[in-house]
C-alpha cells in the first residue's frame, strides 16, 4: 500500500530533489494544457479563496544518494516540471521575489538540455539557445501570456493571485513503498478502472425528478444519449422512424417542444412493447448508464458516419446550454462553464427550481436544441479521405432520401471567422466565443440563420471582444454576450496591448489575420496583394516571433534595436512553435527566404513584414506598424 500523501505548496514541493528517469516521456504540454492550470488555480482563487486548492498528486519513488534523498518521478511529472517553469515565470515576469535555487531541484536523468534549461529560465536568459528544450522555454511564454492577460494591468489582481498560489495551491506527493516492483506498479496504473464521470452522474440526478413518468424517463435518456456523441450529428443518435417523427421527413425541422419526442417513441414503439416491460425499474445510477431503456439506437441503410471532432466536449457544451437556458428562460445569471464544477452548478440552479421536473423536461428540449444546432453551424474537425480540415456542413438527403452532407453556407466566411475564434482559444474550457454563438443560434433561430446576418453576427462578435476586452475599461465576458448582445460599446483600445512582446494575445493576431484574409478574398479592392492567399486557414499557432530578431545569430551584420522597440506590434506576429524555435534568430531576409518557400502560410501578418525584408528598417517598421493598426482597429459595428 503507498504512504500517506503528503500535501506541499509550490514552494515547498521543491524543498526536495528529484530525478525524472530516461523511461518518462519527454515535457510535452502545449499551450492548452499550461494555459488550463494557470487558469484554473485563477478561478479557484476567485471562487474558493479560502480552501486550498489540489492540482493532482506527484507519485515518487524514494531513493538515497550519497545520504541525501532523491525522488525518482513515477507519475506527475509534466504537471512538477511546469510548476518549475511557473516559479521563473513569475520571478522574472511579475516581480516575485524567489530566492531559493528551485530550477536545481528538478534534474532528467540522461536529458542534460532539459535540465539546463530549467536553469536558463530560471536566470531570465532571454536568448533562446540551440541547447535547450524549445516545448520548456514555449511553456515559459504561454504561462507569461496566460498570467498578463488574466491580471490585465490590475496589480491587486495579480497579488491576490500570487498569494493564493503560494499558501493555498496544493500538491499531493505519495511515496511507494522501498520494495516496490516499479513495473508491476506502472502494469497497475496502466490498467486501472475508469471512475463514472460527472456528466454520467449529473444525468442520474436529473432522472430523479422523472421516475414516475416512464415515458418522460425514456425521451430524456434518448435525448441525452443522442447529445452526449459530440463527433456524431444528433439526428443520428434517434432509431430512423422516431428521427422522422422528431426532425422532420428531411431530418432539418429544429424540435420544438419535448412531448414530440415523447410522442415519436411511444408511436414507433406501439406494436412492440411488452406490457412488463413498463414496470421493468432501474436504479438511476443504472439508467444513466445504460445505452438503451426501452428504444433500440441503431443507424438506417445509407447512412454513413464521418468522424467529426467537435470544439468542446460534452461536459463542456451542458454547461454552455445550461448559460444559454438560463439566461433565455429564467433571469440574468452568470453560469461559470468549468467542466470541474459541472455537478455543483447544475446543482444551484436546480435547487432554486420548484418544478424540477419540468426544468429537466425543458432543459433537454433545449440541449437537443443546442445540439442541432451546434452541428449545423458551428465549426468542426472533419477526417476525411486520409486528410482533415475546417467543416462547417449540414445534412441533406438525396432523392432515394439517403443522407449526405453538404456545406451549410455557399461560402469560406464563417469558417474563416469561427476558426478564427477557435484557435485564438484553445482551451477546452472558458469558449466564450462558443457561447455567444450558441446563445445567437438559439434566440435568432424562429427568424432564420441566414448567411450575411450569421457573418455579420460574428464579426460584430470579433469587435466586442476586441474593443471591449482590450479597452481601458475591461468588460467581462458575460456582459458582452447577455448584456450588450455582442455588440461592442468601445471603440478605441488601449495600445499598452500591442507593444508588449510575446505577451501579446493570439485573438489579436488572429483577428487581423482574418482582416487581412477578408480584405483580400471578399472585398473588391485588393490593397496587400498577398500571394497564395487561398491557401492560408487559421491553425493553433502559439509563438509570438520578432520578425526583426531579439538576438542576432553570431556574425549576422544587423543593427541593435532596444527591446521595447523590437517588442512593439509591427515587429511580431504570430505562428507555429516549432517554426519560431527553429528561425527565431535568423535575419529578417533569411525568415523571407525561408517562409516564401513554404507552402503553408503561417500568419497573413508576416507575409507583409516579409516583403519589406530586404530593408526592414525603422521606416518600414514604423509603416507597417500603422497599417497594422489601423485594419487592426477597424470596426464593422456602426
Amino acid at each position: 500500500m503507498d504512504r500517506e500523501p503528503v500535501a506541499f505548496n509550490l514552494k515547498g514541493i521543491f524543498e526536495d530533489n528529484y530525478i525524472i528517469p530516461l523511461y518518462q516521456r519527454n515535457y510535452a504540454w502545449q499551450e492548452r494544457e499550461v494555459a488550463q492550470l494557470i487558469q484554473d488555480i485563477w478561478d479557484s482563487g476567485i471562487s474558493e479563496e479560502s480552501k486550498n486548492y489540489y492540482i493532482g498528486t506527484l507519485v515518487v519513488h524514494k531513493r538515497e544518494v550519497h545520504g541525501k534523498p532523491l525522488y525518482e518521478v513515477i507519475d506527475g511529472q509534466q504537471r512538477l516540471t511546469t510548476l518549475n517553469i511557473l516559479l521563473s515565470v513569475l520571478k522574472n515576469e511579475f516581480e516575485e521575489n524567489i530566492t531559493t535555487r528551485f530550477e536545481s531541484k528538478l534534474k532528467f536523468d540522461s536529458r542534460t538540455i532539459s535540465s539546463n534549461t530549467l536553469k536558463i529560465l530560471a536566470d531570465n536568459h532571454e536568448k533562446p539557445s540551440e541547447k535547450e528544450n524549445s516545448k520548456m522555454r514555449q511553456a515559459y511564454l504561454d504561462m507569461s501570456k496566460k498570467i498578463a492577460e488574466l491580471y490585465a494591468g490590475n496589480k491587486v489582481a495579480l497579488q491576490n493571485f500570487k498569494e493564493y498560489l503560494f499558501d493555498k495551491v496544493q500538491l499531493l506527493r505519495v511515496e511507494v513503498p522501498e520494495d516496490t516492483d516499479l513495473n508491476h506498479y506502472f502494469e497497475i496504473m496502466n490498467n486501472r478502472g475508469e471512475q463514472l464521470e460527472k456528466h454520467e452522474i449529473l444525468k442520474a440526478e436529473l432522472l430523479e425528478p422523472l421516475q414516475n413518468d416512464v415515458d418522460a424517463t425514456n425521451a430524456f435518456s434518448m435525448i441525452w444519449d443522442a447529445c452526449a456523441n459530440m463527433e456524431r450529428y444528433v439526428q443520428y443518435g434517434f432509431e430512423s422512424d422516431i428521427r422522422k417523427d422528431v426532425f422532420g421527413k428531411s431530418w432539418d425541422k429544429l424540435p420544438k417542444n419535448f412531448e414530440c419526442v415523447i410522442e415519436a417513441i411511444k408511436k414507433e414503439q406501439k406494436d412492440k412493447e411488452d406490457t412488463k416491460n413498463e414496470n421493468e425499474s432501474f436504479s438511476f445510477l443504472e439508467l444513466a448508464q445504460k445505452d438503451e431503456i426501452t428504444y433500440k439506437n441503431e443507424t438506417s441503410k445509407g447512412e454513413k458516419e464521418i468522424r467529426f471532432n467537435a470544439v468542446v466536449t460534452f461536459p463542456n457544451f451542458l454547461l454552455h446550454v445550461l448559460r444559454v437556458y438560463v439566461n433565455y428562460h429564467i433571469d440574468e445569471n452568470d453560469i461559470p462553464l468549468d467542466d470541474k464544477r459541472l455537478l455543483t452548478t447544475f446543482k444551484a440552479v436546480i435547487d432554486k427550481e420548484k418544478d424540477k421536473e419540468q426544468f429537466v423536461k425543458d432543459f433537454s428540449l433545449c440541449l437537443l436544441q443546442c445540439k442541432f444546432l451546434f452541428d449545423k453551424y458551428v465549426l468542426k474537425r472533419e477526417f476525411k479521405d486520409n486528410q482533415e480540415h475546417w467543416s462547417l456542413q449540414k445534412i441533406k438527403l438525396d432523392s432515394q432520401k439517403k443522407p449526405y452532407y453538404k456545406k451549410t453556407f455557399d461560402s469560406d466566411q464563417p469558417i474563416m471567422l469561427l476558426s478564427m475564434f477557435h484557435v485564438s482559444f484553445p482551451q477546452m474550457i472558458y469558449k466564450h466565443w462558443l457561447n455567444g454563438v450558441l446563445n445567437y443560434l438559439y434566440t435568432s433561430y424562429d427568424e432564420g440563420i441566414y448567411e450575411d446576418e450569421y457573418i455579420e453576427f460574428l464579426e460584430v462578435m470579433s469587435d466586442a471582444f476586441y474593443f471591449d476586452r482590450f479597452g481601458e475599461n475591461e468588460l467581462s465576458y458575460f456582459d458582452i454576450i447577455y448584456k450588450n448582445s455582442c455588440k461592442p460599446i468601445h471603440r478605441v483600445i488601449n495600445e499598452k496591448h500591442l507593444h508588449i512582446g510575446t505577451k501579446v494575445q493570439n485573438f489579436i493576431f488572429n483577428r487581423l489575420d482574418y482582416l487581412l484574409w477578408k480584405s483580400e478574398v471578399i472585398s473588391e479592392e485588393k490593397l496587400y496583394n498577398i500571394k497564395n492567399i487561398n491557401s492560408f486557414s487559421f491553425s493553433f499557432r502559439s509563438s509570438v516571433e520578432h520578425f526583426y530578431p531579439q538576438n542576432p545569430k553570431p556574425g549576422a551584420d544587423l543593427k541593435t534595436f532596444s527591446k521595447d522597440y523590437l517588442d512593439r506590434f509591427g515587429n511580431l506576429c504570430l505562428i507555429s512553435r516549432n517554426k519560431n524555435s527553429a528561425l527565431s534568430n535568423y535575419s529578417p531576409i533569411a525568415k523571407a527566404e525561408h517562409y516564401t518557400n513554404s507552402s503553408i502560410i503561417e500568419s497573413l501578418k508576416q507575409r507583409l513584414m516579409m516583403n519589406d525584408s530586404n530593408n526592414w528598417d525603422e521606416t518600414a517598421f514604423t509603416k507597417h506598424e500603422n497599417k497594422m493598426i489601423k485594419l487592426l482597429n477597424t470596426n464593422t459595428f456602426e
